[in-house]
Order: structure tokens, then C-alpha cells, then sequence
């Protein structure tokens, strides 16, 4: 098995099986342990947790044969400030997702997980001395919630992006690393691999990043994915209100049931850790957008901009500088609008596109918004041009600089 699995396919056999698996477009049908099929009977739920992601904000563990996961860290105002925008977010996206499929017919509609709960202050002394055997042997007792899995690439793809990707040295380790089953892949259109700041070779499949030749190289859908971010930016910007500072896309599987789980509403009341059970067979290629514990609400709202006693003009300007702050400071996921190739131009003029109407699309449902509210959208887009500009010529075309 390792030998067959060590034996370097053709490189189109691998673009091949890449370019099917990471198509939002594709429903996948796989044999991988991770991805059979469940007997009720023998469902355990105290089985021993497996790290699938690493944070600043915390460490995420898969809750074997569920659709849940646990994120813990050490930070108590973090940690929650993740789980509440996070569920934010994810009420945006369910609250628009028919309106702007509507729209955007060929589009899939990006993802959020849902958080299903959180492990209160005065049950974590109890919860920890129960459960801590289950956790890898360093881990220590911190703040925890439960969150809905984004489920991870499948075995040949995995095995693809180490052909592909991957020092021929370091092949065999990587294909039978545990940790390497849990991979999701960041697509970085605003970037290509010879702009990076510092060379550097794949040493984990966790949070692979495909750069935007490699993209290209492997002749994935880039204007779909650009489109994508553009209406999942707009959701952030515009009914959650969020500026999406630090905010992660990555490409996943989920269930192939088209519709989004219902928002909790009070999840720090529902019975902690009761992990529902999923359907595992099938799973559909989505963008996800997680990770929200840098974000901060925009004082878009008359409510938010009063507790500032701020005009509307001087309200727009804090906001807009924030919402350009998180797009250039954060992972090159968005097309740069300051780049000069001709696939970059396409990319940004795709993403402007689907980002001004859906922009357009959320504002006319919202309410304690400025008249004038439906001007920002190309106020925004405007400034992070100008801002990205200044930045390509302070770092000799990289935009963004990352640390």
C-alpha cells in the first residue's frame, strides 16, 4: 500500500483529481476513513479527540464520527468573541442565502459553521476533570464551544497535493502524518508564489495555501471562486455588519444537504455537548469563512452609532477605514486590485462586479441604515484600491505584508 502510494502519479493524474475535488461544483463520493458511513450502534462519544487546526485564538479537535467539533483556547474574551461573530456570521448567511442564490445562479453561496455550544464558566472545573483523557496528552484544561466541522479533502486529493506540492523527500512522511487528514485548502487569488515575501516549501496539508498560479496551473475556477468571496464579503460587510478583520476562506466538504443549519439563538442555553450525529456518505466542495475572534462590528447602524455619538459621515470614514484594514492586512484570499496581470484584472473586475450587487442586494433590506448607504459599497471598493496601490509600491508589488 505505502509503495503504491509513494509511486509518483502523472502530474495530470493529480491536476485531474484536483481539479474535480476542489470544484464547488462537485458532490464527491468517498471510501475514506473519514467519510464512511456510521453504525448507530457502536457511535462512541468517548472517543479520543484528534487535532484538526491551530489558531491564535485556539486549537480546534475533531469529535470522532460526528459533525462537530471542540475549539479551545486560553482566552476567555477571545474565544467568545469568536463563537458570538461567528454565529453572527452565520445568521447573515442563512438570512440572505435565497435572495442572493436568486442572483447569482451559478454561484454557491459561501458557508460559515455554526457554533451549537459553549461550555459555561462554572461547568469547566467538572467538564475538564471528566473529559480531559480524551484530549492529546498535552493538553491543557481552557474555555471550549462546540462548533459545527467543516469535514476535510479526500484521500486522493490529499495524496495529490503531495505529489504535486511536496518535496519528494518529505512524501512518504506526509502521506501516512495523521495530522495531514485534516486538510482544507486556503485559495489565495491575490497572490502568486514568486510575490511571497519569504520562499517557502508545504510542510502540512492543515490549511494547505493554493496560490493563484497554481490555480491557474491546475485550472480550477478562479472567477467562480472570486465571485464567491465577493457575495461572502458582502454578507460580512452588510448584514453582519462585520469588518472581517483576520477572517480565514478555505475550501471544504460538508453535508450535500443544500440548506444551512438553523442559528441558535441563545446557544450558551442549550445542554452543552449533546453532538448531534450527520450524514457522512456524500459531501459537496464549499467555501467556508471562519474565524472571527479579530473582528469587530461596524458602526453602520443608527444603534451602534449613537453609543459613539458619531455623525453619519464621520461613522462612514471609521467604518470604511476598518473594513480597508482587514482586506489588506489579512491572508491574500481576495484578487489584488492593484495588480497588473491580465488574469488578476479579470478577477478584480469579477469580484467588484458580484460585490456591488450584492452589496446593493442586503442594503435594500436593512433597516437604521443612512440613505445614502447604498453609495458605500463603491466608496469601500475605491479606497482599498487606493490603499493597495500605496502598499504595492512600499513592498515592490506584494500588497499585503504578512507576519
Amino acid at each position: 500500500m505505502l509503495a503504491a502510494l509513494a509511486a509518483a502519479a502523472a502530474p495530470t493524474e493529480d491536476e485531474d483529481i484536483l481539479r474535480q475535488t476542489l470544484s464547488v461544483r462537485s458532490i464527491i463520493s468517498t471510501s475514506s476513513s473519514w467519510a464512511e458511513p456510521i453504525d448507530p450502534a457502536v457511535r462512541r462519544q468517548d472517543n479520543a479527540l484528534v487535532v484538526i487546526g491551530r489558531g491564535t485564538c485556539g486549537t480546534v479537535f475533531e469529535i470522532p464520527e460526528t459533525d462537530s467539533a471542540y475549539k479551545k483556547g486560553s482566552q476567555k474574551r477571545s474565544l467568545w468573541t469568536d463563537a458570538n461573530l461567528t454565529n453572527t456570521a452565520c445568521r447573515a448567511v442563512k438570512e440572505n442565502k435565497t435572495r442572493l442564490q436568486e442572483i447569482f445562479p451559478t454561484a454557491t453561496i459561501p458557508r460559515v459553521p455554526l457554533v451549537t455550544g459553549w461550555l459555561s464558566e462554572n461547568e469547566l472545573e467538572n467538564w475538564w476533570r471528566q473529559n480531559l483523557p480524551r484530549f492529546p496528552a498535552d493538553t491543557q484544561p481552557g474555555y471550549l464551544f462546540q462548533v459545527q466541522r467543516i469535514w476535510p479533502l479526500p484521500r486522493p486529493a490529499r495524496e495529490a497535493l503531495i505529489r504535486l506540492y511536496f518535496p519528494r523527500k518529505m512524501r512518504r512522511l506526509a502521506y501516512n502524518h495523521p495530522a495531514n487528514k485534516a486538510c482544507l485548502v486556503r485559495p489565495y487569488l491575490g497572490l502568486r508564489r514568486e510575490q511571497r515575501l519569504l520562499p517557502s516549501m508545504p510542510f502540512s496539508l492543515q490549511n494547505f495555501p493554493l496560490y493563484l498560479d497554481q490555480v491557474e496551473e491546475l485550472r480550477l475556477d478562479a472567477v467562480q471562486l472570486s465571485e464567491e468571496m465577493a457575495i461572502g464579503l458582502a454578507i460580512i460587510h452588510w448584514e453582519a455588519c462585520l469588518d472581517g478583520m483576520d477572517m480565514e476562506f478555505v475550501l471544504g466538504r460538508a453535508t450535500t444537504d443544500g440548506e444551512l443549519p438553523t442559528v441558535v439563538e441563545n446557544f450558551g442555553a442549550v445542554e452543552p455537548f449533546s453532538v448531534p450525529a450527520g450524514d457522512t456518505k456524500g459531501r459537496q466542495v464549499h467555501l467556508w469563512m471562519l474565524d472571527f475572534d479579530k473582528a469587530y462590528q461596524l458602526p453602520l447602524k443608527e444603534s451602534w452609532k449613537d453609543s459613539w455619538r458619531e455623525s453619519w459621515r464621520e461613522s462612514w470614514k471609521r467604518s470604511c477605514d476598518m473594513m480597508v484594514t482587514a482586506v489588506t492586512a489579512n491572508d491574500p484570499y481576495f484578487p489584488n486590485p492593484a495588480a497588473t496581470g491580465s488574469l488578476e484584472h479579470k478577477l478584480w473586475d469579477t469580484f467588484k462586479r458580484a460585490y456591488l450587487l450584492a452589496s446593493s442586494t442586503i442594503i435594500h433590506t436593512q433597516k437604521g441604515l443612512p440613505e445614502n448607504a447604498d453609495e458605500y459599497p463603491a466608496l469601500f471598493l475605491e479606497a482599498w484600491r487606493n490603499r493597495a496601490t500605496e502598499l504595492a509600491k512600499d513592498t515592490e508589488g506584494v500588497y499585503v505584508k504578512f507576519g
